[in-house]
Parts: structure tokens; sequence; C-alpha cells
């Protein structure tokens, strides 16, 4: 009751410094500063503290998927694909900047065939077969419900590949229900008794990814090799060939993240000497793991500017800032794609040659 009357006397009190200090007023700013150049995003952290209290009922729910038409020819299997968790008619998005892009595509999805499933499940309220934001937005949660949450039931599940798929069976083989991408293109899945997860947003999936996946990590192998890490395709550097032959040469070995299992991969990237890596989302395998200094071949116009282009992909690379260095490199056209760490670049042969 005190507490009570205190807490009103406190709030007129603010209210009378208002009408009569009018020169002084506190307010709230996420980042306790005014300046529009400064982009942020403002994001929820779970206080996993308590997961113990949470609690959950059966609720039946609808998966929505889609896909871009120029994915569907890329890997027939895994095709790139958003799938949302339908209930009582609702999706939720973590974000409003491609609220309408979403709706779109969910709208011109909800005719499919139908395929029920019946045994209790645990899912989430988003999934996604794009590598890079499959690591960065779901990857951390996965691991942490499967690690500490997942008891006697199972978690359903979509992953960007078979590698993927193989990880999670072979970790955790009693407590995943894996589909395939193709399957949810072709049916919406209607779960009739789901727990639904919470969403965890990126940086909070990256603290849970880092942490846990260290544990089966080892840092005192590879500690001698030196690391090109790359997908070989020219559309990301023109010269792509050249790099190579000369980064044989200097003594690095060659890697393709789709050439090794994923904790393999990881053990390499963690504890090698010296580590090169292309941009885009293959940086996110280093995220995962790395703690030492590494280089990136990057563009040196390529700019995140704006809070968009930061939320969809600019926020991974913030996450390792002060450990990479980045090897600017000039754009091999004049044309600029408009998605982040898309431009395609060409590595100067010289200069690479002097660093290493």
């Amino acid at each position: 009751m005190f507490g009570r009357i205190f807490y009103i006397i406190n709030k007129i009190k603010l209210k009378i410094y208002d009408l009569f200090f009018w020169k002084l007023k506190h307010s709230k700013n996420f980042i306790s500063i005014n300046n529009p150049t400064i982009q942020y995003n403002i994001i929820p952290i779970i206080n996993f503290e308590n997961d113990d209290k949470w609690q959950f009922s059966h609720q039946n729910t609808k998966l929505i998927s889609y896909t871009g038409e120029k994915n569907l020819t890329q890997n027939k299997e895994y095709p790139l694909i958003e799938s949302w968790l339908s209930f009582k008619n609702e999706t939720l998005a973590p974000n409003q900047y491609f609220l309408s892009e979403q709706l779109k595509y969910l709208k011109s999805n909800l005719d499919k065939k139908e395929k029920i499933i019946s045994n209790e499940l645990f899912v989430l309220p988003y999934y996604t077969s794009v590598f890079g934001h499959f690591v960065g937005d779901l990857l951390g949660s996965i691991l942490y419900y499967l690690e500490y949450k997942i008891k006697n039931s199972k978690l359903f599940l979509v992953t960007p590949s078979k590698e993927w798929d193989s990880f999670f069976e072979k970790l955790y083989p009693t407590k995943v229900q894996i589909v395939k991408p193709n399957y949810l293109l072709e049916y919406n899945v209607v779960f009739e008794k789901s727990f639904i997860l919470p969403r965890v947003n990126t940086v909070q999936n990256y603290i849970l990814a880092n942490n846990i996946l260290n544990n089966y990590l080892d840092n005192t192998i590879h500690n001698e090799d030196k690391i090109f890490l790359t997908s070989k395709r020219n559309e990301r550097i023109e010269n792509i060939d050249e790099v190579i032959l000369l980064l044989k040469k200097k003594g690095f070995k060659i890697i393709d993240p789709r050439d090794k299992e994923i904790l393999e991969l990881l053990q390499i990237i963690k504890s090698c000497k010296i580590l090169i890596c292309e941009k885009a989302s293959i940086i996110n395998n280093v995220h995962l793991c790395r703690v030492k200094p590494y280089y990136i071949f990057s563009s040196n116009n390529e700019a995140i500017d704006d809070k968009k282009k930061f939320t969809y992909a600019g926020i991974y690379k913030s996450f390792h800032k002060g450990l990479y260095i980045d090897i600017l490199c000039d754009n091999y056209s004049n044309k600029i794609n408009l998605k982040p760490y898309k431009n395609k670049i060409s590595v100067d042969l010289k200069y690479l040659d002097k660093l290493f």
C-alpha cells in the first residue's frame, strides 16, 4: 500500500519538474545518444536462467513455407526456404522490415496440401534452410533446446544440408524429427500437439551456439595449419583460381565447407594458425567457434548503410569486429548488388603475395 503511494508521489514530482524545470528533460534512449548516423537494433534477450519455469500446453499449429523461383533449381532436396508457424491464423516476425514481402508469400502458399503430424513435438516459430540465416537466427537456440530443454519428446527440424542433418542426427539421435526443405514446399504441415518454443534473437543465438559447440571442439590440433575457406566460385571472387594457386604456393590448405563434416570443419576453423575467408554467408562458419584473428576478402565500397541491411545480414559481421582483418578488394564490375556482402570482387594478387 505504502509502496504504491510512494510511487504515485514520485510520479507527481516528476510531472512538476517537467513543468517548472523544462530546460532539463530526462528521456529513455536505448543507446544513450541522439545521433542518427549510428545504426542499432533493439532486440529482446530471453532469460534462460528461469527456463525451468516455462510452461507449455499442446497447440494446434500449421507450418507454411515458401521460396523464390530461382531457388528451386539450385538444390532439389534443399532449396532455400522460409517457414513460418501459424497459431490461431497468426505468424510472428521479429522486425518490421520485410513484413509485406513475407505476408505476400505466406498468402500465396496457404492452400497447399496438408500433412498432419499427430505425435507430440516441440516446434519453432520460424525455420529457414538459408545457411547464413539458419546459423545466425536459429542454430544457437536449437542447440540450447536440444541440450537442456527437450527430454522426452522431439524437436521438429529443417536444416540447410545433408551435412547439417547428419550433425543433428549424430549428436541428438532421439531428440530430432528432421524433414527436408523440398517436403515443406510441397506440403503445409499441421501439428496437432505442438509445444511452441520462443524465437531467440541473433546475438543470443551466436553466443549460445559458440558456448555449446566449443564443448565439442579441441583447441590443440591444426595449430600450424594455414587455411583458405572458400566456396571456389567466381561469382564471389572473379580471379578465384589465381588466388587459390597463389595461396597453395604459400602453404595454405584450400577448404570448401561443403566438403567437411560440421564438427571437423569447426575444429579446423577454431584452431588453425592463419585463416582467410571469403565474405558473405560462409563467414558464419567462422563466427561459430573462432577466437583467434583472421582475414576476410572484402569489397572496398560495400556499406551497411541502413537499418534494413543491418538487420538482414550486417549484424552478423558486427559480432567479430576487432577480431577480423579486412583485405579490401576492388569490385569486379560497376554493378552494385543491393544485398549485403554480395558484390563480386577481384583480389590484388601482388598485395596478397606481400601480405603472406
